[in-house]
């Protein structure tokens, strides 16, 4: 390991003046339409004004969503009252159809049953 210290004298950016003061300049010239922009004092309310559009629209297509998860819902409880159950309009087995309707995970032998109703 050496002792000496480093020279970091090339990483100096005010060494090259002129090149320092170029720099600067495009650096400027580039930022001027956003510091304009920002000069001109957009108001946050203003701001928010802007998104009232995209966030209305987006607000109805939820509203439409969900007006049809709900018309969906309905047309599953004309099925239930037309067709007795849900599992009875898919052509589950009597078997799988108790312990769905209940709301209770199948046990083993419940299980067994329904793999035997279905031979």
């Amino acid at each position: 390991m050496e002792n000496e210290r480093l020279d970091l004298s090339p990483l100096d950016p005010t060494a090259d003046r002129l090149g320092y003061e170029r720099l600067v300049r495009r650096i400027m010239d580039a930022a001027a339409p956003e510091l304009r922009r920002r000069a001109a004092g957009v108001n946050p309310l203003a701001m928010l004004a802007v998104w009232a559009r995209p966030t209305l629209a987006a607000a109805a297509v939820i509203a439409l969503v969900a007006i049809g998860a709900l018309v969906a819902t309905d047309r599953v409880g004309a099925v239930e009252d037309e067709a007795g159950t849900v599992a009875e309009a898919l052509g589950l087995p009597a078997e799988a159809a108790g312990w769905l309707s209940d709301g209770r995970a199948p046990t083993q032998d419940d299980l067994i049953l329904a793999m035997e109703g279905r031979r």
